[in-house]
């Protein structure tokens, strides 16, 4: 070679270099007018080769203002030097497959034991570009196929240089569904994998931007080697179950971005316990990834995930480590144990606004619910009207917040409440669709507090020598019960002794609204009040409907003691039939108070021993205004207001009472007639088909 052709080797050398790094029209001409002027222009050779040159610079430039970079519209043109010059690093890695692997061990839940591993790609350049870089590079000049290519070959390479090392565990390897190899990479690639299809593991981003088309096929061929799936980063993006049945993996990896301080995220926790349930209820493992704490550790083992990854178990490492630290694997098994411990017991601690599906808890054969025991907060159990779940729910002291059921069909052992309000709570029951209660009703203690709310509906079906519907035993105090709801509550008991709605020893009861139904069959029973205690109850804008058969009994006050009740804006319908009754008021109590405004009332009673309204054996106090009132009693020993005492006045103001009774009784022994006044409006007492006493004025001029 002479002296002048190694300088034009060397001009054409520099002219492909400045060539490289431009972007515009601008520096084009001036690079190809910069060049031409160097020629010497008797040299046709060189003058042909400086033509071609000045045509590819233009192309160059061409090709990269017409190219997207990274999906955002961004031009290779407008790439910075350092960006340039990392596109360039970029594609001598790829070329020389300067690729390094390191490995994360992917660890067991049940035993703290060492699962998989993941092969993680750090290029080997003195830039310190990462795999996001490699990446976002090798998309802007199209050649994920390379990178797709160089991992699998790479990372099976490995996994058949050292397989020993391995002991058998699976190797994760990341795939790009979207880059498409040619015949001849892809028959490299499928030969491999078809080798070590019992320890690979295809890992496919849940963003991937690969069509149905490609990913069936790319599925149809995993399974046809053998080889199983995993979905990365679920949960990072749009993530939706139509999504991810997409790809119906065998793994799931949930992303970093729910599992940060997920212990101080109710809905986190709610949206990954709703994640972990979806894959074991289609027979896919979960796994946490990037778990950096022992926090976030402990809640994802409860929550239920399967396999951990992540900096606080192992971080990656170029050599594939047999097992992890020796207090995290102790701390891994004893957190499992804690959640296996809870299985065992049948036991589910529910969370803050989390919804509870009693169907998987039945699959689970969990018995019981706890809420609380993770603080306050909103809880929602959700059923269905055809499935009895056999569960019941306690909560925990001093808890506050709310429990909705929805279409829940809970039961417990006899003599055991289905919700069983702990001592201190403040709980708010709010009910929608349609709910039962089997066997067991609510357990209120004195120093708790009941609000129930909603339009929904509640039966309490109770089935026990002594029992209760809402509120506390027959020996104890209940504590303050609202009702504040829109819907019905019906409550069914039979047995020997109970109430619906109290406690035997009394308590604050508040009825405000909704329809009550009320079904009781026994010997002693008590609809609404205090079974032995006074019983103060104010009850206003409701429908009440009983139907009791009982030996002893009282719809509305109390059983043994005194009976103070107003009502107003409400209507009353009570049956009673047996032994020694009273409609409203108290069977043994004292005196009785009872006062009826702008409201309906009917009571049909039938028994040996009965009153409508009254102190039975006391002193009883009734006054009416403005407000319908009908009582129908008959037996042995039948009265339609006030008790055997003789201690019986009556009031009424703007009202329309008729009493009909059905007895051998005189009535006149027992009610005087001046006590009752003043009458204002209709009042009619008739005894058996007789009118004693009639008013259709403004005063008592009755007989």
């Amino acid at each position: 070679m002479n002296g002048n052709s190694e300088k034009y080797l060397i001009l054409i050398h520099e002219y492909l270099k400045d060539i490289m790094s431009l972007s515009s029209d601008e520096e084009t001409a001036k690079i190809i007018e910069k060049y031409s002027a160097l020629a010497e222009n008797d040299n046709a050779a060189l003058s042909l080769i400086m033509n071609d040159c000045a045509v590819m610079a233009r192309e160059i430039v061409n090709l990269r203002n017409n190219v997207s970079y990274g999906g955002n519209g961004k031009k290779l043109s407008a790439l910075s030097l350092d960006e340039r010059l990392e596109l360039e690093e970029t594609e001598k890695i790829i070329n020389e497959n300067r690729f390094d692997y390191y490995f994360q061990p992917i660890v067991s839940t049940r035993d703290g034991e060492i699962y998989s591993y993941e092969a993680l790609m750090r290029p080997k350049s003195d830039m310190k570009l990462g795999p996001a870089h490699i990446l976002k590079y090798a998309e802007l000049v199209d050649r994920l196929s390379d990178i797709e290519k160089g991992t699998f070959l790479n990372v099976l390479g490995i996994i058949d240089d050292h397989k020993e090392a391995f002991c058998g565990r699976l190797v994760f390897i990341n795939s790009i569904p979207e880059a498409k190899l040619n015949v001849e990479d892809f028959r490299a690639v499928s030969t491999l994998l078809l080798k070590h299809a019992d320890t690979a593991v295809i890992e496919m981003t849940e963003q991937s931007e690969a069509d149905d088309e490609s990913l069936e096929t790319i599925k149809e061929r995993c399974r046809n080697m053998g080889i199983r799936i995993a979905v990365d980063d679920y949960g990072s993006g749009y993530s939706n179950v139509s999504n991810l049945l997409r790809y119906m993996p065998n793994y799931v990896k949930i992303d970093r971005s729910l599992l940060s301080e997920i212990q101080n995220s109710p809905k986190k926790r709610h949206f990954v316990r709703e994640i972990i349930q979806f894959c074991h209820d289609n027979d896919i493992l979960a796994l946490a990834e990037g778990i950096e704490t022992a926090e976030e550790l402990h809640t994802v083992i409860l929550l239920g995930a399967d396999l951990i990854q992540g900096y606080f178990t192992s971080k990656p490492s170029p050599e594939i480590i047999d097992s992890i630290p020796y207090d995290v694997k102790n701390m891994i098994i004893r957190y499992r144990q804690e959640h296996e411990d809870g299985r065992d017991q049948q036991m589910y601690c529910a969370d803050d606004h989390e919804n509870i599906m009693l169907e998987r808890l039945v699959k689970e054969e969990i018995k019981r619910i706890v809420i609380g025991s993770k603080g306050g907060g909103n809880v929602t159990v959700t059923g269905t009207q055809t499935l009895d779940t056999q569960l019941h729910i306690e909560i925990e002291k001093e808890f506050k917040g709310s429990l909705t059921l929805n279409n829940a069909w809970l039961s417990n052992v006899k003599n055991r409440p289905c919700i069983d309000i702990g001592e201190g709570s403040d709980v708010e029951l709010i009910l929608a669709g349609e709910n039962i209660l089997d066997m067991g009703g609510i357990r209120v203690p004195e120093s708790a507090k009941l609000t129930v709310r909603g339009d929904g509906k509640l039966t309490i079906n109770l089935d026990a020598n002594e029992y209760y519907g809402i509120g506390n035993g027959i020996g104890l105090f209940h504590g303050d019960l609202y009702f504040e709801q829109s819907g019905r509550i019906t409550i069914n008991a039979q047995g020997q002794t109970g109430v619906c709605i109290g406690s035997g020893s009394g308590g604050n009861i508040f009825i405000e609204q909704g329809q009550y139904r009320f079904n009781i069959q026994g010997d002693v029973g008590l609809g609404i009040g205090s079974m032995y205690t006074d019983s103060k109850l104010v009850i206003h804008d409701c429908d009440i409907g009983m139907e009791l058969t009982l030996a002893r009994g009282a719809g509305i006050g109390s059983i043994g003691g005194n009976a103070d009740i107003t009502c107003y804006k409400t209507s009353v319908k009570n049956f009673l039939t047996g032994l020694e009754l009273v409609g409203i008021g108290t069977v043994g109590g004292e005196k009785c108070s009872m006062f009826i405004h702008d409201a309906s009332v009917i009571i049909n009673i039938r028994g040996e021993r009965c009153s409508a309204i009254a102190a039975l054996e006391g002193s009883t106090n009734f006054r009416l205004e403005r407000a319908a009132l009908r009582i129908m009693a008959g037996g042995e020993q039948s009265l339609g207001i006030g008790g055997f005492t003789g201690d019986t006045s009556i009031a009424q103001e703007t009202g329309d009472t008729h009493i009909k009774l059905d007895t051998p009784v005189n009535v006149r022994d027992f009610l005087d007639c001046k006590r009752v006044t003043p009458i204002i409006g209709r009042f009619v007492f008739t005894i058996n088909g007789e009118d004693v006493f009639e008013n259709t004025g403004n005063n008592n001029d009755g007989h």
